[in-house]
């Protein structure tokens, strides 16, 4: 498959796109054969013959010559529709055309790039090729690095394309020259209707051979997306026949073979004929000096044979370089350790060369210096430098030991199966008898071989996952078992969301009652996800493994967006209404908040006030003096927060004079039993008066009864949500919601009788 990254300066994209190729292609073929083996026989029985469109003028992929449709996709769909018991049928157009064709029906199949937005009306497959996108321009053309350059320039892009969705997303979009197709893009290049053209490289580059045009690439590639089978979402059982088939031809060997046959389009390799002009002059010169003849031959030889003295001495100084550069590459300049590729290297090596019988059985030991981050906090990095140094001595000391050392206090030992509690013990006592001012503490998890695995890199996976139940169990050391291993279900879900093939992502919303007025004042935008194969996915089930593996941006910056988008279209009806989004704390920290939530706003003309923004207070605290400037940006703004789960965290009431706070949300699980709970009450009455002395509004969450909403009303709370009021709605019942309560209000006083 052809894979594009950003290259640094000097290197070969190609040399790197295929060998990156060669190993996602064997990642690929093994993800999908175990998810072809586990999904379930899927009894459906599809028609003779299935309807693909595509690009007129797409080569490699697709296209048409003498009236003959090929293509790469071309040869693909006919092989996926034949595993699956159907024929293939093509009908070729302009792109725009094609669109429209599948969103109308009147196309079953197109293959295309997937994204967010093309997600909501179609349903696309597992990708099964990878390109990237590059900008295309005159040699002449101002140079541009990125697309952040193309800001009012004319730009030339394929309508309903990959790039022109991406442009039409943006704050700040180029003056956009829309054509049909690739081709006619490059064409508004050359004619000067365009200053550039932002177009999918593999196809480009391939027409720009064909047509031997003078057009460059500019900067480096970017975009890197998954090319999939798209299908309207009106045909469900389509995709799934479409993905079984496809999973079906990865798993029997017909998708490498096609692929092997269209390498050469799919992988161009540039030719390097740097090397003749060189060739030529040498040969040039050397005719030249054996024309000289005799008189110069004495002279000639003295200088060969200094020229010899001298590439000798260089061809040593390059060799001792070599082995500088080896050793560099190979082992931690801090320790003399073994870096983890070498010490991979060497065990493989080992496990060739002892197979079976087993005469010794091995262990994989990682060791983790648990302490290192408080020391580096505490006396400094040099102090922590130190500490890992004389870790390092006396693992050297070990008998019959090879070590790694992974970095950030991290050791990998490869030894003789051992007690490694008592090993353990051995190097604290050391520590502490020889370097009584540089002690750690240290865990560790272990992998045998061969019990656990005969690969040097499936036993450190092991060994490294042991190592992490040990931090998670607060255990010294375990040894690796197959149930520490997460859950398929769990491992699918972060794949799904790593490839970027996200389906079924929506929202609903929860109103919120002003307990003063009787009004509908807000609501929270909360997430469900229907994938098409998982089904019903629970929001508890993969937020915290998205948190966890640092992918929730994806799902927060699709809420914050519906959020605006409902928010507006109910404010264009005289229905305003703000409504707040759930925010992690990766959200604050790693992702670029306040961009997400401005271009939503650019989008779809959007206020501040449209949304305001939820934190739990162990989001808050995870790194106080980050999160403290995103927030005060965003206030700026005039994008307020509130704290959501309030008093179920710690260090309250320094966050609520720390950060620009402007609510509180007091916890369902104080809300919920208030009334058979007189502590809880106390605490729900005791946090709404706080709020009131520091300005705050209260939200009080998980209100499910009238009694409950009664004394919150009664005890000085402003708002309340919760299942009295309505339960969280989808899109159109929520809207319906707003609009029958919009000419009525809550009677509040019917809650205060007797």
């Amino acid at each position: 498959m052809y894979l594009s990254y950003p290259f640094s300066a000097g290197s070969d994209p190609c040399l790197r796109a295929r060998n990156n190729a060669g190993r996602y292609r064997c990642a690929c073929f093994f993800v999908l054969l175990c998810l072809l083996l586990a999904r379930p026989v899927y009894a459906y029985e599809p028609p003779a013959h299935i309807l693909f469109g595509g690009d007129l003028a797409y080569p490699p992929l697709e296209w048409m010559e003498q009236n003959q449709i090929m293509g790469f996709n071309v040869d693909l769909a006919r092989v996926v529709a034949r595993i699956g018991g159907s024929k293939a049928v093509h009908r070729l157009g302009s792109w725009p055309e094609t669109m429209r064709a599948l969103e109308e029906g009147r196309l079953d199949v197109v293959p295309m790039y997937y994204s967010q937005e093309r997600s909501r009306h179609f349903i696309f497959t597992q990708p099964y090729l990878y390109s990237s996108h590059a900008i295309y321009a005159l040699p002449t053309a101002a140079r541009v690095s990125s697309i952040r350059d193309l800001v009012n320039k004319t730009v030339a892009v394929e309508e309903q394309s990959f790039a022109h969705q991406q442009f039409q997303g943006a704050a700040l979009e180029p003056d956009l020259v829309l054509t049909a197709n690739t081709l006619l893009a490059l064409e508004a290049v050359l004619q000067g209707k365009a200053h550039y053209a932002v177009l999918a490289s593999l196809a480009a580059d391939n027409l720009l051979r064909q047509q031997h045009w003078e057009l460059t690439r500019m900067g480096p590639p970017f975009w890197s997306r998954g090319y999939a089978f798209a299908v309207n979402k009106n045909q469900p059982e389509v995709a799934q026949w479409l993905e079984d088939s496809l999973g079906m031809a990865i798993a029997n060997g017909s998708y490498q073979a096609l692929y092997q046959k269209w390498q050469s389009d799919l992988e161009p390799v540039r030719a390097d004929n740097r090397w003749l002009p060189f060739f030529f002059t040498g040969f040039a010169v050397l005719l030249a000096a054996l024309l000289f003849g005799a008189s110069w031959y004495w002279s000639l030889k003295r200088r060969v044979e200094q020229r010899t003295r001298e590439l000798s001495a260089a061809l040593a100084q390059r060799e001792i370089a070599e082995q500088e550069l080896r050793r560099a590459i190979n082992f931690d300049a801090q320790t003399g350790l073994a870096k983890l590729p070498y010490f991979i290297e060497q065990l493989d090596d080992y496990f060739h060369a002892n197979q079976r019988p087993v005469k010794q059985e091995k262990e994989i030991l990682v060791i983790k210096l648990v302490d290192l981050d408080v020391i580096v906090r505490t006396f400094g990095f040099t102090r922590a430098e130190m500490v890992v140094s004389a870790f390092t001595t006396h693992l050297l000391k070990l008998d019959n030991t090879l070590a790694a050392y992974l970095g950030r206090g991290v050791f990998a030992l490869f030894i003789n199966k051992c007690n490694a509690l008592e090993l353990f013990e051995r190097l604290s006592s050391a520590m502490a008898v020889s370097d009584p001012g540089l002690n750690s503490q240290f865990v560790g998890g272990s992998a045998y071989w061969p019990e656990h695995g005969r690969s040097a890199g499936k036993l450190m996976r092991h060994a490294e996952t042991a190592l992490a139940m040990s931090e998670l169990r607060r255990r010294r050391w375990l040894a690796y078992e197959a149930a520490m291993e997460p859950s398929r279900v769990d491992l699918d879900i972060i794949s799904i969301f790593i490839d970027g093939n996200v389906q079924g992502i929506y929202p609903v919303f929860q109103p919120q009652l002003d307990l003063r007025t009787g009004k509908i004042v807000s609501a929270e935008v909360l997430v469900r996800w229907q994938h098409p194969r998982l089904g019903l996915v629970p929001p508890n089930v993969f937020i915290p493994l998205l948190e966890n593996a640092g992918l929730i941006e994806q799902v927060t910056a699709q809420m914050i967006d519906e959020a605006v988008r409902v928010a507006v279209l109910l404010r264009k009806r005289d229905l305003p209404c703000c409504i707040s989004v759930n925010i992690a704390a990766y959200d604050l920290i790693e992702s670029n908040l306040a961009d997400i939530i401005s271009q939503a706003l650019v989008r779809y003309q959007g206020v501040p006030g449209d949304i305001k923004l939820e934190l739990t207070e162990t989001s808050v605290a995870s790194d106080p003096q980050r999160v403290k400037k995103v927030l005060t940006q965003l206030s700026e703004l005039g994008i307020y927060a509130s704290v959501d789960d309030f008093g179920t965290g710690y260090s309250s009431l320094s966050y609520l004079s720390l950060f620009p706070i402007r609510e509180l949300k007091i916890d369902r699980s104080f809300v919920g039993d208030m009334l058979g709970n007189p502590r809880n009450h106390s605490i729900v009455r005791s946090t709404i008066l706080m709020a009131r002395e520091l300005g705050l509004v209260t939200i009080a969450e998980g209100v499910e009864d009238d009694q409950t909403l009664q004394i919150l009303k009664k005890d000085g709370c402003d708002i309340a949500q919760g299942y009295v009021i309505a339960r969280p709605l989808p899109e159109a019942e929520f809207i319906e919601f707003m609009r029958a309560h919009a000419a009525e209000v809550f009677d509040i006083s019917q809650f205060m009788k007797g």
